[in-house]
């Protein structure tokens, strides 16, 4: 036997079997995407231009989306929900 078909089972195969293992898990719960999850998480929406928002987004980052653009509207305008 060749010295490197007796050893066997080194760095590189552990590797391939950790990534095809990840792989496998991965695919088996629908991907690492969470995608479906930011886009359900957008329920705070401008009423002006219909802008969606990050459920946590911050009264800040809000009144910041009036004053560029709506700078003529009330912050209850756009955001009726948020007073």
């Amino acid at each position: 036997l060749k010295r490197e078909e007796a050893m066997g089972g080194g760095n590189g195969a552990k590797s391939a079997k950790a990534r095809s293992k990840k792989m496998a898990l991965a695919n088996s719960a629908g991907g690492a995407s969470q995608l479906k999850q930011n886009q359900a998480s957008m329920s705070k929406i401008c009423s002006i231009c219909r802008q969606p928002f990050h459920a946590t987004a911050k009264r800040g980052a809000l009144e910041e989306h009036v004053a560029s653009k709506h700078s003529k509207s009330a912050f209850k305008d756009c955001f009726p929900n948020e007073v």
